[in-house]
């Protein structure tokens, strides 16, 4: 048995290959693939399967060091543009920031989980989720460039910034079992061992030009698009992202819901409630629900048969709609709601017709004047104006009028997750071009998103009345305190009054000096 090298594209790659002489003949037998070479002298590979790793004839396969790893990609790829030593002193680089981030995600016991993904690469990782938190939707070859100017390459030493590098990491991301390796542990650390106390659930389009096959073409509520759909599971009490998975774009909601729930159970999240949107509504869906015990609430669309057999053709469920008995203050706002009981789907629910007062209003003249324009006939004009506003929410449970609104508008808080996902954790564009990359891409910015999604609760709950600060102002201003870097120490500069009122909320106190790592790892 040999190690044949070969070049492919540019690229220098091994594989294990034997040979045997039959008479005057030499066959050659293919042994296995050992993948990139890293660095031939010390018999350092990567392939998908194993990552980074050792291999020699004489003692096989074993781990390969962090250290040899970095050294053989620096040592391929070629010196940086700049040295890593400046002398005494070299340029002012941000500092509060990365400090701040570092510190929360360990408050929030979550590096150790992130760096053990890929070990070996760990710094990698942990730069990359940290140029995603803390930038504004910057591709992430530009990452590097960022990374010399910021505390984060003093934190993560050894982080491979080049776009090559990148793109291996977040394919090594992708994989089946680094994604469950990483929910094990990130669902273990929400709830230890108890389920998740309720659910909400939603997805969203991820509009994208490449050739994967889940990119296709997508009709979600007459909004046509070529996309991946998203499906983000939220917690409901926390509004933390508990789990995400995504599908092809000509997919619809309803038919993904099953497959969602199994593959939570799979992680031993126990489910105690579901609030779902109108896209989610089916019978196979009601009946797994009932089955499962799991009580549910959601949205009815109008093109629904209960929905037009609870209002009734002639709009007999509404004509006392507007009336004192049936009115609820909901948050300052006026709405008319009605329960009604119905056997559906062989189980018992409550089905809530409701009219928002305040929308039924802002239409009212305007459709009255475009139906008198239209020359409609005046009863057929009194039943469409009284559908103004109208809206049917089902619940499993008999829940009260005043209760069933608070409820189901916690739904809200998904929308806030794909906002902080596609605003702030840089899911958007997608510059991907296989889907096991476009996989790792979608991990970090989950882990982006619970950082954020709790950072930006964090803030909500400390800030003072008045203040307006968010996760994108309050790291912008971080971002200004700077640090000079000496060969043996950092020297943060003073943070000014808006530092502190940031580092005040969250009882942080930073360091005035701070020792060199690799300093102290000689002494």
């Amino acid at each position: 048995m040999f190690i044949r090298y070969y070049t492919k594209n540019g690229v220098e790659y091994a594989c294990l290959q034997s040979s045997s002489r039959i008479k005057d003949e030499i066959s050659s037998k293919y042994g296995g693939n050992l993948g990139r070479v890293i660095d031939k002298e010390k018999g350092i590979f990567k392939n998908r399967k194993r990552g980074y790793y050792r291999y020699t004839i004489e003692d096989g396969y074993s781990e390969a060091s962090a250290k040899d790893v970095a050294i053989a990609e620096e040592r391929q790829n070629g010196p940086e543009p700049e040295e890593r030593s400046y002398g005494n002193e070299r340029m002012p680089i941000d500092f509060g920031d990365a400090f701040f981030l570092d510190w929360y995600m360990k408050e929030l016991n979550l590096t150790n989980i992130v760096r053990d993904l890929i070990p070996h690469d760990a710094d990698t990782v942990m730069s990359l989720l940290f140029y995603k938190v803390l930038t504004d939707q910057k591709a992430s070859m530009h990452a590097l460039t960022w990374w010399r100017g910021n505390y984060a390459s003093m934190l993560f030493p050894l982080a491979n910034l080049k776009s090559q590098h990148i793109s291996l990491v977040l394919e090594d991301l992708g994989s089946e079992q680094i994604q469950h390796q990483f929910f094990d542990h990130y669902i273990s650390l929400l709830y230890g061992k108890n389920g998740a106390t309720g659910i909400l659930i939603d997805s969203t389009g991820i509009p994208n030009a490449t050739k994967m096959q889940v990119t296709q073409l997508s009709n979600h509520n007459g909004d046509i698009n070529v996309e991946v759909r998203l499906i983000y599971v939220i917690d409901r009490k926390n509004g933390m992202p508990i789990y995400f998975r995504y599908v092809q774009g000509n997919i619809i909601d309803v038919s993904t819901l099953i497959t969602t729930f199994n593959e939570m159970k799979q992680y031993g999240i126990d489910i105690s409630y579901a609030i779902m949107d109108a896209g989610y509504f089916s019978e196979e869906n009601v009946r797994e629900l009932f089955e499962n015990g799991v009580p549910f609430i959601t949205r009815l669309a109008p093109n629904r048969v209960l929905f037009k057999e609870v209002v009734g053709n002639n709009n007999e469920s509404i004509s006392d709609l507007q009336s004192a008995r049936y009115a609820v203050n909901y948050g300052g706002r006026l709405v008319y709601l009605k329960r009604v009981a119905r056997r559906l789907y062989d189980h018992d629910i409550y089905v809530f017709i409701g009219i928002d007062a305040v929308s039924h209003n802002a239409q009212s003249a305007k459709t009255m004047l475009r139906y008198l324009s239209d020359g409609i006939d005046p009863d057929e004009i009194d039943r469409q104006m009284m559908r103004l506003g109208l809206f049917v929410i089902v619940s499993s449970e008999a829940l009260s009028t005043e209760e069933v609104l608070p409820l189901y508008y916690t739904r809200q808080q998904v929308e806030q997750v794909f906002d902080v996902t596609k605003n702030y954790a840089d899911i958007l564009p997608i510059r991907v071009d296989n889907e096991m990359t476009f996989r790792g891409h979608l991990l970090l910015c989950f882990i982006a998103t619970a950082i954020l999604q709790r950072l930006q609760s964090a803030l909500l709950a400390k800030r003072k009345k008045g203040d307006k600060v968010n996760i994108f102002e309050a790291f912008m201003q971080l971002r200004n305190q700077k640090c000079k870097v000496f060969d043996k120490a950092l020297v943060p500069y003073e943070p000014c009054r808006e530092d502190n009122e940031i580092y005040r909320m969250f009882n942080l106190n930073p360091p005035k000096l701070i020792e060199r790592e690799d300093e102290r790892s000689e002494n």
